[in-house]
């Protein structure tokens, strides 16, 4: 068109602009935007505003800012949409003051806030856990009497459970009913969610039972989180029945179903249970292990003393999709640890680094306290020398260990030694070491004076000594 020397006006680029935002392609909107100013072509209210909201949903929420300040610059006086396009994008991106700020704003050039602007700062609000202004905004809107919606509701609800007001989530529960409002599946997922969490599991199973009555069929999340609540409870056999349930109904169980299962019964040493779900992984093929799946049975083995066995499983991942890891060469050195191998632990902590695998605090304190519970304090003492000079600084947990090792043995210079060294980094004994110093503080006043200096607030204070006064 323009080649052959027509010149477009405002409508023609407007209906351009309003395209290219149509298809999210709020970049090049903007460009021809800035192709039209140069053409004498003065935007307009719409086209701002159509830019501006283009922009916020593709979070250039301050490219959209700056487009703002130019429009009223101009003297455009900006409208509900373009205000609500605003806190939307500065709500999606957690900047939430600046967000109340145009929304102050707003109401002071007096134009009335409508239910999309409301939403966006419930839901910026509620992302960021602040159920209490939450609550305000929404107080706010039952006031002036604006029209409320499923998401007004639900984001309430969802924040609430994850905040632990269950109560008052279950009393907009109710209200939205009072309300004549039909609750979403999300809804009430969020609320089974929250009620499991407060172990109210009754309630929880009753909302569940009522979902069909609601229209909907209940699905892999709502089944989830039921057996979660249940085995989270240590009603794990409750939880089994609502597996069996859904493959009763039909609805295939995910990664999430069984990684449930299998470390609830880890945890209550059912390894032979959870061995046969993690088999029927396999067997069933409709749902294959995750990385997180071989991470819990590799951990439930190793606490419950199957460490040869977890050791299979970890050979067996070399001919898998799944890669090792630091977590899980950590497991395993717990495991040889726990049960007394040292030199396997060691030769897997070995391992670990020659396959280019860098140990991490938790990796060496695990490795240390194992020599420590089998008497090998020099040894213990060396590896912590070691990781740091390998760049890995021990934590408070680190000497906690090493400290109360020689404690134990009544090696009371080279625990002093560490003691000072604690100091110097600002760290303090945790209980188990503290009650060993206090006992010691009695009898030995050179013991009593490195730990005065220690910044230990209150614990070990002179008046904690007992049977001698300081």
């Amino acid at each position: 068109m323009r080649e052959r020397g027509f010149q477009g006006d405002v409508f023609t680029y407007g209906i351009l602009i309003y395209g290219l935002c149509s298809i999210v392609e709020s970049c090049p909107a903007l460009n021809l935007f800035r192709k039209m100013a140069k053409t004498n072509c003065e935007g307009y209210l719409r086209i701002y505003g159509t830019i501006i909201g283009s922009l916020c949903k593709n979070k250039l929420v301050d490219e959209g800012l700056n487009l703002f300040f130019e429009m009223v610059s101009k003297g455009i006086t900006p409208d509900v949409v373009v205000y609500s396009s605003l806190v939307s994008g500065l709500c999606s991106l957690g900047r939430l003051k600046e967000a109340v700020k145009f929304f102050n704003e707003m109401i002071d050039r007096g134009i009335a806030a409508d239910l999309i602007m409301y939403n966006s700062l419930i839901h910026g609000f509620s992302r960021e856990g602040m159920w209490k202004e939450a609550i305000r905004i929404f107080d706010r809107m039952v006031g002036e009497g604006i029209s409320l919606d499923e998401i007004t509701f639900t984001t309430l609800i969802s924040c609430l459970c994850k905040k632990g007001m269950v109560v008052k989530a279950h009393e907009m529960f109710a209200f939205m009913r009072q309300k004549e409002m039909k609750p979403t599946l999300f809804t009430c997922n969020s609320l089974m969610d929250g009620l499991c969490r407060a172990g109210q599991l009754d309630e929880a199973a009753k909302l569940f039972r009522s979902i069909p009555d609601q229209g909907y069929e209940v699905n892999v999340i709502s089944y989830n989180i039921m057996i979660n609540g249940y085995c989270k409870s240590q009603k794990i056999d409750e939880g089994f029945q609502f597996f069996r349930d859904m493959q009763f109904q039909g609805c295939k169980p995910n990664a999430r179903t069984y990684n449930t299962l299998i470390q609830a019964l880890c945890r209550v040493g059912r390894v032979r249970t959870a061995k046969k779900m993690f088999n029927e992984m396999y067997v069933c093929g409709s749902q294959s292990p995750t990385s997180f799946t071989y991470t819990i049975m590799l951990d439930g083995l190793c606490k419950n003393g199957h460490v040869d066995e977890a050791i299979a499983l970890f050979r067996s991942l070399e001919i898998t999709k799944y890669e090792s890891s630091i977590e899980l060469y950590s497991i395993l050195i717990y495991g040889m640890c726990r049960t007394g191998r040292m030199e396997e632990a060691r030769n897997m902590f070995n391992e670990m680094s020659r396959k280019g695998f860098v140990p991490d605090v938790v990796t060496y304190n695990i490795l240390i306290d194992g020599l420590r519970k089998k008497g090998m304090l020099l040894e213990a003492n060396k590896l912590i020398v070691e990781m740091e000079e390998k760049g890995c600084l021990p934590n408070s947990i680190s000497f906690n260990i090493i400290i109360q090792g020689f404690l134990r043995e009544n090696n009371i210079p080279e625990a002093m030694n560490l003691l000072k060294e604690m100091r110097r980094r600002n760290f303090a004994p945790n209980e188990a070491v503290t009650s060993l110093l206090l006992n010691l503080a009695v009898e030995d006043s050179q013991c009593r004076a490195t730990l005065e200096s220690l910044p230990v607030p209150g614990a070990l204070k002179p008046e904690t000594f007992p049977g001698k006064s300081l």
